[in-house]
């Protein structure tokens, strides 16, 4: 199934941009159809030495999504900063990068601070971090901590009694040190208010998949977890442990491939008889599945994306509103205009603009 929905997704590229996953799932979860043009710094801070895939894995997702983005869509702008005054970061397997500035002298506004950090790093006592920590951190719209990087969260008083995760063999020593927080060793990231946490390594991969989906729309951080050839990507509950990871993934598995299926082929009949027909499920039981899963109808799921893609095909070409409605799936021009204004509140014409 695997194959052949790629294949198929493929043999399309160039006459819908695909779209998909879970950009339901959470309340606001929409807002980004109307900010998605607005670019974003991200401030990565590195405290070297560090694990290399703590950092070039969420960085990677990051300019992935922008580039994904394309036609001057810029949704980030990427400043890497480290601790260290000639700025190069040490890498435990070897590697050096250097950053492009050391942290002290970043000016401007940071829309998201993400830290990086290695297992060192929890037993670094600096003052100077932890202060700028404490001033930065409550301007930013996000703090995320890679791994080990929660210690130095908390130890600056930015993370304090939320819920937190952290590397499963240093859950026990964070929740020690710090026993205000509530420390769960299972997830692979947690977010509280505007605080996240991860696991580390492949998850900081998955936090910065999470930010993207939130900024960009869960269709771009599908493709930019296509693009790094990632099987899915994870949700925050999805446990630590790698003894359970195969039974989950199986079970995750049909509403997900599903909902990638979905998104590629949205000018087909996606009726929910129809989607249910597909993985062999009666109507009922898959309106069931499928709500608990994703967090909501199957119905509202298809006119949502199916309002996306047209959304992105309004902006990033001169195609009519004929070609468009009918490539999105909608059928007529009457059809997605009604779509439209029950979901954006305007037109398609109001949203493409003069021009």
């Amino acid at each position: 199934m695997i194959r052949q929905y790629i294949a198929d997704s493929r043999a399309k590229a160039d006459e819908l941009p695909p779209f998909s996953a879970n950009m339901l799932s959470r309340p606001g979860a929409l807002a980004h159809i109307a900010d998605m043009r607005k670019s974003r710094r991200i401030v990565v801070l590195v405290v070297p030495p560090v694990e290399e895939l703590d950092l070039i894995g969420p960085v990677q997702v990051l300019s992935t999504a922008s580039r994904l983005m394309g036609r001057g869509d810029t949704p980030y702008e990427i400043r890497i900063v480290s601790t260290t005054r000639d700025r190069v970061i040490a890498g435990e397997s070897g590697l050096s990068i250097v950053a492009q500035a050391h942290y002290q002298s970043l000016e401007g506004e940071i829309d998201s601070l993400l830290v990086v950090s290695g297992v060192k790093g929890r037993n670094q006592r600096d003052d100077e971090l932890a202060a700028w920590l404490r001033r930065t951190a409550p301007a930013c719209r996000r703090v995320g901590a890679v791994c080990i990087a929660a210690f130095l969260l908390a130890r600056a008083g930015v993370l304090t009694d939320q819920r937190a995760t952290v590397h499963w063999k240093y859950a026990h020593e964070l929740a020690h040190r710090y026993p205000r927080l509530s420390v769960d060793p299972n997830p692979i990231w947690v977010q509280a208010g505007n605080i996240y946490t991860s696991s580390g390594f492949s998850a900081g991969i998955d936090l910065a998949l999470a930010w993207v989906a939130e900024d960009c729309g869960s269709a771009i951080a599908i493709e930019a977890a296509r693009e790094l050839v990632l099987f899915l990507r994870r949700p925050a509950g999805q446990t630590q442990l790698s003894v359970t990871l195969a039974a989950q993934a199986s079970e995750m598995q049909p509403i997900q491939e599903l909902q990638v299926w979905i998104a590629d082929n949205l000018s087909r009949d996606l009726s929910t008889s129809a989607v249910a027909d597909r993985v062999s499920m009666s109507v009922r039981n898959f309106g069931r599945v499928f709500t608990a899963d994703v967090g909501t109808t199957p119905a509202k799921y298809v006119l949502h994306l199916r309002v996306e893609a047209a959304r992105r095909l309004l902006q990033s070409s001169s195609r009519d509103l004929r070609h468009i409605a009918a490539a999105a799936g909608f059928g007529t021009v009457g059809g997605m205009r009604r779509a439209f204004v029950r979901v954006l509140g305007k037109s398609p014409r109001e949203v493409r603009g003069p021009g």
